[in-house]
């Protein structure tokens, strides 16, 4: 659940742990690249400094996915540089714009579907699909997310991923959400109440609902926005950002997102696609 009262408002005994989730930075090889005009390699300093500031106590950060533009080493190797402002412990996993298997072969130690943050578990599920847009988990990967779900049956859990396994509102879009195996993955964390929230990036919008006991959760890009509740594709005038979550020992938490006011911010609004 979500707690209503703030934290200092917290049950004696009870203790906390920040994470920050960054997603869809879209980092291309070369500085001088460009996303609908906009220098996405700026706008992830920006928001990594922003939040190294403004968050001095967050004890984890995940990049849910399309670290890279195109998938090249190049791109992922500026990611890794950028990273190095970080002082907390941080994770990746891939999005439909990524090879996962160049991002496990340049930081394995990054690439990992089970982080222990307190009492709390995070699980880093892969939905890309090789040369697809859309998201989908095939039968391997779903039996994996059920062994995890058994080992951590104990604990409170956060899945955080990059396709949305529901609808966000925005129509062309939600033409590229989670498809294959999504009705099973909802099924089995339907039957998992240890399962807080599923979190997700590739919408670049901020969405909170609910699914019955869990909490849903999309959160801004750190580079271009597009716009909520949109037929066709459309670029939103918001600024990037992140999303922070709080989470408690007794299994609840809180989630918000912060946006980052970015000195040199210019994106074609124009656009009808990329």
């Amino acid at each position: 659940m979500i707690r209503e009262h703030n934290k200092s408002d917290s049950p004696l005994g009870v203790t906390s742990h920040r994470l920050i989730q960054i997603t869809d930075p879209h980092i291309g090889s070369r500085p001088d690249y460009q996303l609908l005009g906009l220098d996405t390699g700026h706008t992830l300093d920006e928001v990594l400094t922003s939040l190294q500031s403004r968050q001095p106590h967050a004890r984890a950060l995940v990049a849910t996915g399309d670290i890279s533009a195109n998938g090249s080493e190049a791109s992922y190797c500026r990611f890794l540089e950028k990273t190095r402002i970080l002082s907390m412990p941080w994770y990746w996993l891939p999005g439909n714009h990524d090879v996962s298997a160049r991002m496990k072969k340049l930081a394995p130690n990054r690439c990992i579907d089970l982080v222990s943050l307190g009492d709390w578990r995070l699980l880093l599920l892969d939905t890309s699909v090789t040369g697809q847009i859309c998201g989908g988990l095939d039968s391997a990967k779903l039996e994996r997310l059920q062994l995890l779900l058994w080992e951590t049956r104990d604990h409170p859990v956060i899945i955080m991923m990059h396709h949305q396994p529901v609808p966000v509102g925005s129509k062309w879009i939600d033409g590229h959400m989670l498809r294959e195996g999504c009705e099973t993955f909802l099924q089995i964390v339907d039957q998992a109440p240890q399962v807080k929230a599923l979190v997700w990036g590739h919408v670049h919008q901020q969405f909170d609902s609910n699914r019955g006991h869990l909490g849903l959760h999309a959160t801004p890009s750190t580079s271009v926005q597009f716009t909520p509740g949109s037929g066709p594709f459309a670029v939103d005038e918001e600024m990037p950002g992140y999303r922070w979550f709080e989470l408690y020992s007794d299994g609840s938490y809180e989630t918000g997102v912060e946006r980052v006011a970015i000195s040199k911010y210019c994106v074609d609004l124009a656009s009808s696609g990329y």
